[in-house]
């Protein structure tokens, strides 16, 4: 099936516009896949663009956004040359912006999004950090698009989540000097640049902990969900995998032999073709799919 690529564009009073991509099939849609990126990534990073084209030649749109506090910029959306908005982000901007798209996507405005997804099906997919926030926006868009009489969100997967966010914080004397000095510094080892976070990351997440619990989340998300992750992941260990399925009410759990965190992709990505562990959660994720949708037509 072929697919074509078209940008996307959500304005916002008072707040900055949510850029995306849009990965379209040619022939009319099975549902859509809003995908979110993870911790120092962004919607460009790696192989997410073969993903996004994977699902579309299989019938799917797939909608990749950049967070507009993950430090690139529209004009640059694939290096980090906004680090003090980085420094400013939050899980909560995270969540508020992932559910300004959901809405949009079950409200369109003429021009804005395509109003074909008003009622079709939905997913919602995250990558590690993206995972977790995947988890908390299918719960309260579901909860909230209910109560407006709109149809729901069908499906969470989440691709090497976190499972919890508090426990990756900094304790003891690393957290009080990040009080003290107003800011943690962090490396990305990959552009080896020093970012670093305000100290509102952390006292917004504290303010809004119950928001931000995805245990919770994931115990009141009355959907399927598809956890995956691989059981070498160095950066999210797999009990993340195995605890947010614990939890789920209708999980499946594809556990990876290999692929570690980012499933065999890195940044840059200049093969033409997923690497094998992605290619193979993909499809997995594609037949995740065609089951639930099976399920939702019966």
């Amino acid at each position: 099936m072929t697919r074509r690529n078209t940008p996307f564009f959500l304005a916002r009073p008072d707040e900055r516009p949510i850029h995306g991509c849009w990965h379209w099939p040619e022939a009319k849609a099975k549902g859509t896949v809003l995908f979110l990126h993870g911790y120092k990534g962004y919607m460009d990073w790696g192989a997410w663009n073969l993903v996004g084209d994977r699902f579309a030649s299989e019938g799917w749109r797939f909608l990749r956004i950049n967070f507009t506090h993950n430090g690139t910029s529209p004009s640059e959306p694939s290096a980090f040359v906004d680090l003090p908005a980085f420094g400013a982000n939050t899980h909560r901007r995270e969540l508020e912006e992932t559910l300004a798209v959901i809405h949009a996507l079950r409200s369109p405005s003429p021009g804005a999004v395509p109003s074909q997804t008003d009622s079709d099906y939905l997913a919602i997919a995250g990558h590690s950090r993206g995972g977790g926030i995947a988890a908390l926006s299918a719960f309260e868009a579901d909860r909230s698009l209910r109560k407006q009489g709109l149809r729901g969100i069908d499906a969470l997967i989440t691709w090497a989540a976190v499972a919890d966010f508090h426990s990756r914080f900094p304790s003891g004397e690393a957290l009080e000097e990040w009080e003290k000095s107003g800011q943690l510094e962090v490396i990305n080892h990959r552009t080896r640049q020093r970012l670093h976070h305000d100290w509102s990351f952390y006292t917004d997440f504290q303010d809004h902990a119950e928001r931000l619990h995805i245990e919770s989340a994931v115990r009141r998300y009355p959907g399927p969900s598809l956890i995956a992750h691989a059981t070498d992941d160095a950066a999210v260990d797999v009990e993340h995998a195995q605890a947010i399925a614990g939890w789920a009410q209708h999980p499946t759990l594809n556990l990876l032999e290999q692929g570690g965190h980012t499933f065999g992709a890195a940044e840059p990505w200049t093969e033409p073709h997923l690497p094998d562990a992605l290619a193979a959660l993909t499809q997995t994720t594609l037949r995740f799919l065609e089951e639930g949708r099976a399920v939702q037509k019966g």
